[in-house]
């Protein structure tokens, strides 16, 4: 079995050469003008069919030549973040007020250099390998989108990586079954009655429903959940009133819950609901509960996930560790909905340096980027010829 890992390595330059242009021209959401044209024109130069999906996606195929045969989709997202970086990198962001503080800009080069090897290998494989240079990871919208606009017609598996922060470059982490958290994040709207902070019976108090909200919305963890699963509710935000002796009209909370099982997911959404309705029959105040930004768990599918390890295993000296997942959220989850999906943590951590991704200081080691190409190539090549 062939060590693409060993090729990938003589890819590290042009590696670099594109995650610090991404990283130096970072950009958010659904619009992401500069980075779809680097990367439409470095794909276009290597004779892939291109094609646009909906704001900012791109959709590209390289198909083997070994034959007929089946589709492997590799996800590669692009977008960063709303915050300032301060890093001190030579290629620190130019874009004021964006960052690429999680790593895309890192798995958009992988992609890059992912495809440039396909197509040097083009003899060696069956079917054909289709990329998804997606926008709008960070606000769940951008693998819907591509999803709604055809990405996945015809797809038999799907891949994604991520960087990781808890081990140095050199490894590949990876979980059997749903390896990172549903996120459903929530707003509650609180309309009473204001007033004067002496004659509270006058009044329908906003703050006292927001902290019954508050108070019983944390309770589902210890009392409605399982306490064997892994579940969290953190709020965010509780505002509310203006000076010490007036009763405000209006309160506003907002948080997230996250959590591995789907069957929690529902009964805890479905409670959340019970909750608000008996708090405002309780305070007779309005109170409205909207979700926002809400994405399923991720599952990393076990038999496919075994599969593609071994190929790892059996071509390479790459340390594949197990059982690792994440308690943040990401939209490759669609996916995994709809077809069977393997996601690998590409473990990226720059020693000494200590923060955590989304913070405006944090870096990724530029030396797992070769891995990540090795990994792509030796999983997609191998599955097609396999299957």
């Amino acid at each position: 079995m062939k060590d693409y890992f060993k090729e990938a390595k003589e890819l590290k330059d042009q590696l670099i050469k594109d995650r610090r242009h991404i990283h130096e021209n970072p950009e958010l959401g659904l619009e992401l003008p500069k980075t779809k044209a680097y990367v439409k024109k470095r794909l276009e130069d290597l004779g892939a069919e291109v094609k646009e999906i909906g704001e900012s996606g791109i959709q590209a195929t390289i198909k083997g030549e070994a034959g007929g045969g089946k589709t492997v989709l590799i996800r590669c997202d692009m977008d960063a973040l709303p915050m300032d970086e301060e890093t001190g990198l030579d290629f620190s962001s130019k874009n004021k007020g964006v960052a690429h503080t999680c790593g895309h800009d890192l798995h958009t080069a992988i992609g890059l250099s992912t495809a440039k090897l396909l197509t040097e290998h083009k003899k060696d494989f069956k079917g054909e390998v289709r990329f998804m240079f997606q926008p709008a990871e960070e606000i769940f919208k951008g693998s819907k989108m591509m999803i709604e606009n055809g990405v996945l017609d015809g797809v038999d598996i799907a891949l994604a990586l991520h960087t990781n922060l808890n081990h140095k470059a050199g490894s590949i982490s990876y979980y059997e079954g749903y390896m990172a958290t549903s996120c459903d994040n929530f707003k509650i709207n609180i309309k009473g009655q204001g007033g004067h902070g002496g004659y509270p019976h006058t009044t329908k108090d906003p703050i006292n429903a927001g902290v019954i909200v508050y108070q019983q919305f944390n309770q589902l963890i210890s009392r409605d959940a399982n306490p064997s699963k892994h579940t969290t509710l953190t709020f965010g935000q509780f505002a509310s009133g203006s000076n010490s002796n007036i009763i405000p009209d209006t309160a506003t909370l907002q948080g997230t819950i996250r959590t591995y099982d789907p069957e929690i997911r529902e009964k805890l959404l479905k409670r959340m609901d019970d909750i608000v309705k008996g708090v405002a029959k309780l305070t007779n105040c309005q109170v409205d509960l909207e979700f926002f930004a809400s994405v399923p768990s991720l599952y990393s599918n076990p038999d496919l996930t075994k599969e593609l390890v071994g190929y790892v295993k059996d071509s390479s000296d790459v340390e594949m560790i197990s059982s690792e997942r994440l308690m943040a959220s990401e939209d490759m989850a669609f996916v995994s909905e709809k077809v069977p999906t393997v996601y690998f943590l590409l473990n990226s951590k720059v020693e000494g340096n200590e923060f955590s991704h989304h913070n405006p200081k944090v870096d990724f080691s530029e030396d797992a980027m070769p891995i990540g190409v090795g990994l792509f190539l030796t999983c997609a090549i191998n599955w097609l010829n396999n299957n």
